[in-house]
């Protein structure tokens, strides 16, 4: 039998800059995850923790229409003093088209408002099938 004898060689990889700090940036995410999983990898909530969130009253949403330039109608949606969405024209439909009426702003702002309070989430979501069932001129 003859021995083969095996040759190693060395490969040389070139990456760009950005092609390290990407793989920089992965390995940090891999490490920082493991850490925070722990060796046994449970990363599980027990009936004993707490999970801290932040729950919005009620009363601190406002809806306030206002005109905008040019014509037409867009909403406002604030929490106490801050405005959390300025919507200028009619979300969720192709083009850029202002609410009709002050009526429809104040209806879509309404009903994104309801979410954020029923579902206490930032930025709720809205349908074309909704702004159709709410009647809003422009939506078809």
């Amino acid at each position: 039998m003859t021995s083969v004898s095996l040759i190693q060689r060395q490969k040389t990889i070139r990456m760009t800059t950005k092609q390290i700090a990407i793989v920089a940036l992965l390995a940090t995410g891999v490490i920082a995850c493991q850490e925070k999983k722990g060796h046994s990898g449970e990363n599980r909530l027990k009936s004993n923790d707490t999970i801290n969130t932040t729950v919005m009253p009620e009363e601190d949403i406002t809806v306030v229409p206002f005109q905008v330039e040019g014509g037409g109608w867009g909403f406002d949606i604030k929490i106490g003093a801050k405005t959390r969405i300025h919507q200028e024209l009619i979300p969720v439909i192709l083009g850029r088209k202002t609410f009709a009426t002050r009526e429809d702003a104040l209806k879509v702002g309404e009903n994104l408002a309801q979410k954020m309070r029923t579902q206490h989430t930032g930025f709720p979501d809205l349908t074309r099938q909704e702004l159709l069932d709410m009647h809003i001129a422009g939506v078809e």
